[in-house]
């Protein structure tokens, strides 16, 4: 049974949210059932992931953005390849917003068609984005 004498030695750092951990897998096969988890699975959404900001033009900066405002807003997703890889939009206003790619990128979702460039959030309503490094899909 592997102990933790096994992991390596790792550097100090400062963690982020994208952070993988070596963690024991008791129900693991194979031959290591040493496997690695990222931090934000354990710890879910910390304070420094959460950004509230007024309508506008808003570029997504953290993993959850929160829209506190009654007016038309646009927001602008980062790069899927980026290091946000998992993003939650709230627009808990009661204006309308308008979710946009960066250039190049596109959206996959029930509401627009496919390699759609934009997507509407509607008032109070929440959207999750997954990125597999090329494009946007929304989750729920």
């Amino acid at each position: 049974m592997p102990t933790l004498d096994d992991l390596p030695t790792l550097a100090s750092f400062t963690p982020s949210g994208d952070d993988l951990l070596p963690i024991y897998d008791l129900t693991g096969s194979g031959s290591s059932k040493v496997r690695k988890v990222s931090l934000n699975q354990i710890n879910g959404v910390s304070a420094a992931d959460v950004v509230s900001t007024a309508a506008g033009t808003i570029v997504v900066s953290a993993r959850l953005t929160l829209i506190a405002s009654g007016s038309t807003s646009t927001v602008t997703a980062p790069e899927p390849s980026g290091s946000l890889r998992d993003i939650i939009i709230m627009n808990g206003g009661s204006g309308t917003a308008t979710v946009s790619t960066v250039a190049g990128a596109i959206f996959y979702t029930s509401l627009v068609p496919a390699g759609a460039t934009s997507t509407p959030l509607l008032t109070t309503a929440t959207a999750r984005y997954l990125s597999d490094g090329v494009a946007w899909y929304r989750t729920h």
